[in-house]
């Protein structure tokens, strides 16, 4: 029997009403498959909707980021309250491009860590290096440095989504040897010195169908954070009927 996968979409800043509404519709004909859990992460003004198109189907929701306080004067901002509401179960916190256009820092995204897990959802933990510090051998020490700010100790099931910023639409994609070295070091660092013993270790950066099945195989991770591919119906198909 295959693993189960955890296959997450992250649609960012695409798709419009319609246009949602069709993919899901098609994604759900292809969302049966008991080996993989589907997570859909659309921009935030599509998530009632898409909440209700995925109501009974086995497509879980999930949100591209949130705040880190419950409430308050945040123009712009939106809460894990009513994340919560619309019946998100998982958020992506630390992505790279929040780290960027957003100048976030670790210590913000520890904040959104924690507040998610103490409202009950599951944050999808990014973090990746730069092409600079890939270059010059100093990724593992800027990854060591993102789990040590921004996982909580003693979190079982943390998910951790490993996303080199130098993969992420170019695509150009790490070695399977690379990748495998990254999910290592993570399980390593987090029991070690998280007291962290279950990880859910997911690859980004550039995946799509033609090599997310060699990934998969050869390097044994979780799953995947995808992008670019999440928006085709042939992509998703084909990722989707992995097992």
């Amino acid at each position: 029997m295959c693993q189960v996968k955890l296959i997450v979409s992250n649609w960012k800043m695409n798709l419009n009403v319609s246009d949602s509404k069709k993919l899901i519709k098609d994604l759900i004909k292809f969302s049966n498959n008991n080996s993989i859990e589907h997570v859909v992460c659309p921009q935030f003004a599509l998530i009632p909707s898409v909440s209700r198109l995925i109501k009974e189907s086995k497509i879980t929701l999930g949100a591209q980021d949130c705040h880190h306080e419950k409430i308050g004067a945040y123009t712009g901002d939106t809460s894990v309250q009513i994340l919560k509401e619309l019946n998100c179960k998982y958020v992506i916190l630390g992505h790279s491009e929040r780290r960027d256009y957003h100048s976030e820092t670790n210590e913000l995204v520890k904040k959104k860590v924690f507040l998610a897990i103490s409202e009950g959802l599951k944050p999808i933990i990014c973090v990746g290096e730069s092409i600079e510090d890939r270059k010059s051998n100093n990724y593992l020490n800027i990854i060591e440095k993102q789990l040590d700010v921004c996982v909580p100790n003693d979190y079982n099931n943390v998910v951790i989504a490993y996303e080199p910023i130098w993969s992420i639409g170019t695509g150009q994609v790490p070695t399977n040897k690379e990748i495998l070295e990254m999910k290592k070091f993570t399980y390593n660092f987090l029991k070690s010195k998280k007291r962290i013993h279950k990880v859910n270790f997911l690859y980004g950066g550039s995946v799509n169908s033609m090599n997310f099945h060699e990934i998969m195989n050869d390097t044994k991770v979780d799953g995947a954070l995808i992008g670019g591919s999440s928006l085709k119906i042939i992509e998703m198909n084909k990722i989707l009927t992995f097992c």
